[in-house]
């Protein structure tokens, strides 16, 4: 990250205002605030109804950048296209990167008219921005995520796999703090961290794979088109590995 930057607890309107205003952490006012709208590697932390609504509104009123990191969160990971749609929250610039490109590498930077007019020639590029195969590769992408309907088959099957986890969990509460997830971004929040540093192996070890974030968080990520034959059994044998310690 750049110099002259602060942190602030993800889901605290307060902090980000103080940081955003001056009031804090900086020695004036921020000329950005840049958040993911659910922290994934942060271990799958969803803010509070309002937060980004909230952000939009601070930023507004400072006149700073309003940035959403949605590499991981974005083409229809979480139920929508992009998961600041679930507030109906139109940020400054957008980062998009991961499902974007089914499997090939490629990134977006999207932003709006106001900013855009801002970036000077060479200002934002480099040697394979615009890669014709890359551009190709997301066009097709994107194709088939809006020809499948596949945000909302996210969301649908993301419930239905959310209501297993969180079943699972008042099951085991001596094992599991919490289920919680959007979409088909998942995550099951183990309550001890030497539990879940071995799971992601075992997994493996079973044809399945798993992210251990934040220490002890098990993260579910599969595909947006997986196959349910292929999601239900995956599913039970993470659940199985976890209840065996």
């Amino acid at each position: 990250m750049l110099p002259e930057r602060t942190l602030v607890p993800f889901g605290d309107l307060e902090a980000a205002r103080a940081a955003v205003t001056g009031a804090g952490g900086l020695d004036g006012p921020a000329a950005a605030f840049i958040v993911e709208p659910i922290q994934g590697e942060g271990g799958v932390n969803i803010p509070p109804q309002g937060y980004l609504a909230g952000l939009r509104e601070i930023c507004d009123a400072a006149g700073a950048l309003l940035i959403f990191d949605e590499v991981q969160t974005g083409i229809g990971r979480t139920g929508r296209m992009v998961a600041c749609q679930h507030e109906g929250v139109v940020p400054d610039v957008l980062t998009l990167g991961k499902g974007l490109g089914g499997g090939f590498p490629v990134a977006a930077f999207v932003t709006t008219d106001r900013v855009a007019e801002k970036v000077a020639l060479s200002d934002h590029g480099g040697t394979f921005v615009g890669n014709p195969l890359a551009c190709a590769a997301a066009n097709t992408v994107l194709k088939v995520v809006v020809d499948e309907k596949l945000p909302e088959r996210s969301a649908e099957l993301g419930a239905r796999v959310l209501a297993k986890l969180r079943a699972f969990a008042q099951e085991r509460p001596e094992l599991v703090e919490e289920a919680r997830g959007r979409g088909l971004l998942l995550g099951l929040a183990l309550r001890e961290a030497a539990r879940a540093a071995t799971l992601a192996e075992r997994a493996l070890g079973r044809g399945v794979i798993v992210n251990i974030t934040a220490g002890r968080v098990v993260r579910l990520f599969p595909a947006l088109n997986i196959p349910e034959d292929e999601l239900w059994p995956a599913l039970d044998a993470v659940l199985g590995l976890v209840a065996e310690g």
